[in-house]
């Protein structure tokens, strides 16, 4: 572990008289060699001992939980907990001084692998074993685990996707038993999953356990690419997960350009080169034909262009909304070749158009 401000944090935590380990996805990653800017922390230190120690933080501790944000990094510090009497999925917890109960209410024997400051592992479950034979293997009792958090089957999934390992035997057969449970969440907590997924291209698996017709997704025929948009524009069954509303944008966007089949270079100055990008990987268009069309556009933003609304409202007496429409008509003309960008030509249009 060589990241200062976590080993730091790990430091004053000890000298403050408390165990403090990193545990789960970062340990995980750093024993794989993946780089990562998210680390949890495990302490024994209660809540009210981390904001002595570090002041209060920047937003309210929830669960035990105290979280840094730093230089890009962000880091949360949790309390050793047990988690029982799951309620709605949400378990009460009660804090506990005890490492290996804080192991045990833990999902997966990978994400149970503790690092100390000075590199040494606490490792109760085996998974650094699994994690050579990359495997997904679950704490405890798959079934009650999974009954517990549903959830859980989809972080197997997202795991198995991401890290391109196999799910353990058990943990195979719990999901196809447990899995109808997933219809018990919301689907906020189901669409934060599937965009992990999603971005692991864990397609394959959300088919083999039938998930799709499950939850409602037409995976069929759908073209990896890395961007959440692009993935989501292709499910045609989208409409019942809560889409951000620069998502939503972006799927209208990317739908349109891609039933149209081909892309103009005014869908390259409207919508700019990255979600055009997007649509060329949909459509199985090389992106250096997309360089290509860029390089030839006579006007590549609205600043290239050698009139502004100003002069337009003063050939043509109109007024704003219909200068804006102007305007995109001009551009359209100077991307299609019909007009040059040459201001008196531009004029001598808009006064043939009055």
């Amino acid at each position: 572990m060589t990241n200062p401000l976590v080993k730091n944090i790990l430091k004053t935590l000890e000298k403050n008289g408390f165990e403090a380990y990193l545990v789960g996805g970062a340990v995980r990653d750093y024993l794989l060699g993946r780089k990562t800017n998210d680390f949890d922390i495990a302490t024994n230190a209660l809540p009210s001992d981390l904001i002595k120690i570090f002041g209060s933080p920047l937003k309210q501790v929830e669960y035990g939980s105290y979280n840094f944000k730093q230089k890009g990094l962000n880091v949360d510090i949790t309390t050793y907990r047990i988690e029982h009497n799951y309620t709605n999925r949400h378990p009460k917890i009660s804090y506990s001084q005890n490492l290996l109960l804080d192991a045990k209410r833990r999902d997966f024997t990978i994400n149970a692998i503790y690092l100390s400051r000075n590199n040494s592992k606490i490792d109760p479950y085996n998974g650094i074993e699994d994690l050579k034979n990359k495997k997904i293997v679950c704490i405890g009792n798959p079934l009650e685990k999974l009954e517990e958090d549903p959830l859980r089957i989809l972080r197997a999934i997202r795991f198995a996707s991401l890290l391109n390992f196999t799910i353990d035997d058990t943990l195979n057969k719990a999901i196809f038993t447990k899995k109808e449970c997933l219809l018990n969440l919301s689907k906020e907590r189901i669409k934060k999953e599937l965009d992990g997924i999603f971005l692991a291209n864990g397609f394959t698996l959300l088919r083999y356990y039938e998930l799709d017709k499950l939850l409602d997704l037409d995976l069929n025929n759908i073209v990896y690419v890395s961007d959440l948009a692009g993935l989501w524009s292709q499910i045609k069954t989208n409409t019942n997960y809560p889409l951000e509303k620069e998502v939503k944008n972006n799927i209208k966007i990317i739908t349109n350009i891609v039933n149209c089949g081909k892309i103009k270079p005014y869908d390259i100055y409207e919508y700019g080169l990255y979600l055009i990008y997007v649509c060329a990987d949909i459509l199985k268009i090389n992106r250096k034909k997309i360089d290509s069309m860029y390089h030839k556009m006579p006007i590549k933003n609205f600043k290239d262009l050698k009139v502004n609304g100003k002069i337009v409202g003063l050939v043509t007496n109109c007024e704003n909304n219909e200068i804006k429409v102007i305007l995109k008509e001009i551009e359209q003309l100077i991307l299609d070749g019909k007009l040059k960008n040459n201001r008196k030509q531009i004029i001598k249009y808009l006064e043939r158009r009055r």
